[in-house]
């Protein structure tokens, strides 16, 4: 057996290399390796009776298309096997790999093709279609559950094979470029069946963070608090996520320490776009870069989070990325009404770790093109609108009638903190203090990488910083 995959590995290279034109039919096994490993697959996919992945579209009943999507778990087990994924990257165990293997096992059915290994994308999740809402949109009990499970699963584990996951290659092949979209999308997706597991009443809310950026001063919002995501300033002690461990030290935040959040300013520039690629890397204009508007509320947050390689250890990560896949789903809504472009095929012809027929890394069995079918918001969940005036329809918001959006409602300030902005240097040796201890805090942390967000907007610390020097005169 391990002389035939040698064989096969060499023919492999032969058909990428001498194959003219690439679309050539070629025999299946063939066919697999040459999707698997060429870049140059990229744009055409190789020709095979049964393919590695067979990507078609049918009517559905009159209804909207549906795309089927076949994955030969032969070839994934090939990868397993052969090290093609390289888990050793993940700093994850071998239970950690099963529970990642099942729950995508989980999201394949048979294909129904006689004597074939192929599976297809469910049509429905195994535990059902979700709704993701926005997090001060769930109720108390909602809330509480969600949060009850996020910490089920931090202690069997689960959780931080998660969060290893998004950690190694990925912080290059599904960040960067086109795939950052598509990457997370599956991953979200994994993530949020492994929750259902646990209780199918939870799904994933999405943290939106245009309802703090438009607040006065957002570094006081509630969602920093203990009844949701704990505090921002230091060490983690309060909420349901209190004295979590990661693997370089207790979760840390610094909120309000630099760059920005998202905001609707950046989502009106993105919907002024018809095509992927002109909002992702390495295509996209400073003024229409959704990735880099992503890196902003990573830098923002601060401590784990603003790491590459540690950013999901936070779980504030999940519920921004549910955001961040909220925001890409609003795009491909106005791709398909406004521009008549087709979302699940408009995926940039580029090379390397984003070529879009190259297998998902940590997600075997995926390939980089799946992120952007339309089944996952036609089949597997839907958004709730961001809330929006005049209800906004939360206890934890307000409308604010004067520029007519919601904001998130102030948490309880702790003694001699600031509550408006201008505040972070002129309240004192108390109030400093906080912010002091938080950057302390976060310097203790062997991050690694970090994502580089835009600057610093002047309601963060740095921003509040550059403005007192140049007051001073500092550098004029």
């Amino acid at each position: 057996m391990e002389v035939l995959q040698k064989i096969t590995a060499l023919l492999c290279v032969f058909a990428i290399t001498h194959a003219s034109p690439l679309e050539t039919f070629l025999a299946p096994e063939l066919a697999d390796c040459v999707n698997s490993f060429s870049s140059l697959a990229n744009t055409t996919v190789p020709k095979a009776s049964v393919s590695a992945l067979d990507i078609k579209q049918r009517e559905n009943g009159g209804g909207p298309i549906v795309e089927d999507v076949a994955i030969d778990y032969a070839g994934s087990e090939f990868m397993w096997k052969e090290g093609r994924v390289r888990w050793e990257d993940y700093n994850i165990t071998k239970t950690d790999i099963d529970l990642v293997n099942d729950l995508l096992e989980s999201m394949m059915t048979p294909t129904g093709v006689e004597h074939s290994r192929s599976k297809r994308q469910s049509v429905t999740p195994p535990t059902g279609r979700r709704i993701r809402r926005e997090y001060r949109r769930l109720s108390d009990g909602e809330r509480n559950a969600f949060h009850t499970v996020l910490q089920a699963m931090k202690t069997n584990g689960q959780y931080n094979t998660f969060a290893n996951l998004h950690r190694g290659i990925v912080t290059t092949s599904a960040h960067r470029g086109p795939n950052f979209l598509g990457w997370h999308r599956v991953y979200l997706a994994l993530f949020e069946e492994a929750i259902r597991r646990i209780n199918r009443q939870v799904s994933l809310p999405y943290w939106d963070t245009t309802l703090d950026f438009d607040m006065v001063n957002p570094a006081t919002t509630i969602v920093f608090s203990s009844a949701f995501f704990g505090n921002g300033d230091g060490r983690v002690t309060t909420g349901p996520f209190a004295n979590w461990e990661t693997p370089i030290g207790r979760l840390t935040r610094n909120i309000a320490g630099g760059s920005t959040l998202f905001t609707k300013a950046n989502i009106r520039s993105i919907l002024t776009r018809c095509r992927t690629r002109e909002i992702t890397v390495p295509t996209a204009l400073p003024q229409f870069n959704f990735e880099s508007f992503h890196n902003g509320p990573h830098v923002w947050v601060g401590g784990q989070m603003s790491g590459t390689n540690t950013a999901a250890h936070d779980p504030v990560f999940f519920l921004f990325h549910a955001f961040i896949d909220y925001v890409w789903e609003l795009f491909r809504v106005h791709q398909l009404n406004d521009c008549r472009v087709d979302p699940s095929t408009d995926y940039p012809p580029v090379l390397g770790e984003h070529a879009p027929n190259r297998a998902m890394d940590g997600l075997p069995g995926y390939r980089n093109i799946d992120g952007y079918r339309s089944y996952w918001t036609q089949n597997w969940y839907s958004y709730e609108s961001s809330p929006s005036c005049p209800n906004c329809n939360s206890p934890y918001l307000r409308c604010d009638t004067a520029h007519r959006v919601c904001v998130s409602s102030q948490r309880t300030l702790a003694r001699d903190e600031p509550a408006t902005v201008g505040g972070w240097f002129s309240y004192g040796a108390a109030a400093n203090s906080i912010f002091s201890q938080a950057r302390d805090d976060v310097a203790m942390l062997n991050i690694g990488p970090l994502f580089i967000g835009p600057p610093a907007e002047p309601r963060t610390q740095i921003g509040q910083e550059r403005l007192r020097l140049s007051r001073m005169g500092v550098g004029k």
